[in-house]
């Protein structure tokens, strides 16, 4: 990635993530309480979670296995033995007043992932990826429903203890798009993986770390190569409460212009944590920005140092989706758009896969990825919500790749009635009379139309070839929509010449 492509007049910007990961287990990475979040508040709890006097951590297994993961999904050295400290601070939906986590001996260091960015491949380096437990949760109230403008804050502890994966990059990132697409890939791998669930509220929390530096203060001619100095000079902000992709992106584009318009009219930027404020589109000011020593990290003496090297070598990772996307382009011959869409999660790329092996790779590209995730896309469904039924849309497949049905009833009527009414794909046809018609009745719809409509016959024959697709209309009409459009306009052609 080129300098230019990535400035705005001399000022260069500069983004780091912190992403907190909800790891899908089901109980709570040191106790034995349910991690589900939708009981009544304050129910699944124990005096573990709470902090309680006495209440000693217990580690869950699975938990390690879902780290372990993750780094091999990252290409991350994970070492022979990790183990956690504990971070001090004072936040309500912290109930003992540190949090359990790992510091200079994550589980995962040193990985990266590759993403694409207008098309470009390019690589983001993971710093660390490591283990800890999620606090509670707050809902502020009243007022203007913010936490700078709310009458007063409720405090959750359901949530305190789940288990999270916190991922780190470096400040690879020069724009709120890059962060966009990082997002995107790692969501991907994460489910791929079946260690997280994006339907889970708040299972995808991001802080981002913002800097503007000025191009001249840069060494390198190539902006994407910060050096050290550089940023350490810079003052940077924390941007929390982004719990989306669409969210990061505008939660950056707002912070990035903030910055930029407060040195351009010589301002400073203050080093600070700031709130991304979704419902109002801006951030506001928490607090001064906390540095490592303000934690006063050190080790948790309840739990023993945890080795990992067994682990390593028990634990396999299925096919991730960059290394699909890139097959299925081999293998079926599709485009790279293609792949993209139909490697989205593993639940469609599997049920691909499933479709492909019966029919034609094109057609069942088709299917899936345009016709079935476009239905489902406009109705706000996700393809796990017709897990049970994927069958029937194979059978739909099948409808068509045997010419018992025109593509254009199978998608306007058959696949819409399967979705909104919940019937088969045989009961539609049967009901709605959408089996093809035989070829005498096609043809004698033909010479109707052409009977009928002589003023369209006449354009044709005197050269306007779009005076066809009216006379194709009327025919489909007459056969109500059950002939191929593509043979009728062969048929209308060969009758009037």
């Amino acid at each position: 990635m080129t300098a230019q492509t990535v400035q705005q007049g001399d000022l260069v910007t500069v983004i780091g993530l912190e992403v907190h990961v909800q790891l899908e287990t089901d109980t709570k990475i040191f106790c034995g309480c349910s991690t589900d979040q939708t009981d009544e508040p304050n129910e699944n709890v124990c005096p573990v979670c709470l902090g309680l006097p006495g209440a000693l951590p217990v580690l869950n297994e699975g938990a390690v296995e879902a780290a372990v993961k993750i780094g091999k999904a990252i290409d991350a050295d994970i070492p022979e033995e990790t183990r956690f400290h504990r971070k001090n601070y004072y936040y309500p939906d912290l109930p003992k007043n540190f949090q359990i986590t790992q510091y200079d001996e994550p589980i995962c260091a040193d990985g990266d992932l590759e993403i694409s960015v207008e098309g470009e491949r390019r690589t983001v380096t993971i710093e660390r990826a490591h283990l800890e437990e999620d606090p509670g949760s707050l809902q502020h109230v009243g007022g203007g429903g913010g936490i700078d403008s709310a009458d007063y804050t409720l405090v959750n502890y359901n949530r305190a203890g789940t288990p999270l994966m916190e991922v780190v990059t470096a400040p690879d990132f020069r724009s709120p798009g890059e962060v966009r697409a990082f997002l995107a890939e790692l969501e991907e791998v994460l489910e791929y993986l079946g260690v997280f669930d994006a339907e889970r509220d708040g299972s995808l929390r991001i802080d981002a770390n913002l800097s503007i530096i000025p191009e001249d203060e840069i060494e390198s001619d190539d902006v994407t190569e910060i050096g050290e100095e550089a940023l350490a000079a810079a003052n940077r902000t924390e941007v929390k409460n982004i719990s989306s992709h669409k969210g990061a992106e505008k939660a950056l584009a707002y912070e990035e212009t903030r910055q930029k318009n407060a040195i351009q009219r010589g301002r400073a930027v203050e080093q600070e944590t700031r709130h991304w404020d979704e419902s109002r589109g801006i951030t506001v000011s928490m607090r001064s920005k906390e540095e490592e020593k303000d934690y006063r990290y050190f080790e948790e003496a309840d739990l023993p140092p945890l080795r990992v090297s067994h682990w390593k070598g028990e634990i396999s990772i299925p096919e991730l989706p960059s290394a699909r996307r890139e097959r299925f382009q081999d293998e079926y011959s599709l485009s790279e758009e293609a792949a993209s869409k139909l490697t989205s999660t593993k639940q469609v790329a599997d049920f691909y896969e499933d479709v492909a092996s019966e029919f034609d790779p094109d057609l069942a590209a088709t299917w899936v990825a345009d016709n079935l995730l476009g239905e489902l896309n406009y109705r706000d469904m996700e393809i796990t919500e017709i897990e049970s039924r994927l069958d029937e849309v194979t059978r739909l497949v099948e409808l068509v790749a045997t010419d018992e049905i025109t593509a254009k009833n199978a998608r306007e009527t058959v696949l819409r009635s399967m979705l909104d009414d919940g019937r088969t794909p045989d009961e539609v046809v049967a009901e709605e009379g959408l089996g093809k018609t035989d070829e005498d009745k096609v043809q004698q719809a033909v010479v109707e139309a052409i009977d009928e409509n002589s003023d369209a016959v006449a354009d044709y024959e005197s050269g306007d070839d779009g005076a066809i697709n009216f006379l194709v209309g009327q025919v489909m009409q007459k056969t109500g929509g059950s002939a191929d459009p593509g043979d009728v306009n062969q048929l209308l052609r060969a009758e009037l010449e």
